[in-house]
């Protein structure tokens, strides 16, 4: 193999490398931003129709008189607006996808990195698998 090739695939190997840190760590913060947001929002309806289910059956949980209904009605409101909110900003930044999306690049480039370091592709192939990897997750990449 010529050494200006082999310096090629040295430098793409870095390049993976440095990616797969990268990639790894925005995939680590949208997981955690994505289970924080999908549990907020369970967890916040599922309080939101207990406690619009128990006032309605028994009456004010907390408090008694229009004072009790009140303080209810607002906490249902508040609960509810925090599930709303948390729905819509997952759905609005589209984590999920970009989560999936940021996985599946992190696959093809370890995939990537386990051929370059067992030797068993072209230098070519790999550097145009690289390249294809650039085009298709750019905006992962960047």
């Amino acid at each position: 193999m010529p050494a200006a090739n082999t310096t090629r695939v040295q430098n793409i190997s870095l390049r993976i490398s440095e990616h797969i840190r990268a990639v790894a760590k925005r995939g680590a913060a949208l997981r955690k931003l994505h289970t924080l947001l999908i549990v907020t929002s369970l967890v916040s309806s599922g309080l939101t129709s207990l406690l619009t289910g128990v006032t309605a059956a028994r009456g004010p949980i907390i408090g008694s008189g229009t004072q009790g209904w009140q303080l209810a009605c607002l906490l249902a409101a508040v609960l509810s607006f925090v599930g709303a909110l948390c729905t819509g900003l997952t759905q609005q930044m589209r984590v999920g996808e970009r989560l999936a999306k940021t996985l599946e690049c992190l696959g093809h480039l370890r995939a990537l990195d386990a051929s370059v370091i067992a030797e068993r592709r072209a230098d070519t192939e790999i550097a145009t698998e690289y390249e294809s990897l650039l085009r298709t997750y750019g905006d992962v990449l960047r």
